[in-house]
């Protein structure tokens, strides 16, 4: 991953907090994944600009809502 696309990565973990992303080794695209979410949580694009949207559009749905809350919502 090259040193933009670390800054761009700790950016992402920093604007939403829970979730890592990373730049693929053999495709070259984004992934995120919700850190230790049970069953695994992960998103995908074809930029950081991207990665931001697909969290975004996840987060915003009720499942996403949860898990961004740390299932704290559905108590």
């Amino acid at each position: 991953m090259s040193f933009m696309n670390n800054k761009q990565a700790a950016a992402i973990a920093d604007e939403f907090p829970g979730w890592e992303a990373w730049v693929g080794l053999i495709n070259g695209l984004w992934h995120a994944r919700i850190v230790g979410a049970v069953p695994p949580v992960m998103v995908h694009a074809e930029s950081a600009d991207g990665i931001r949207e697909q969290i975004q559009a996840y987060t915003a749905t009720p499942q996403g809502f949860r898990s961004a809350m740390g299932d704290q919502a559905a108590h």
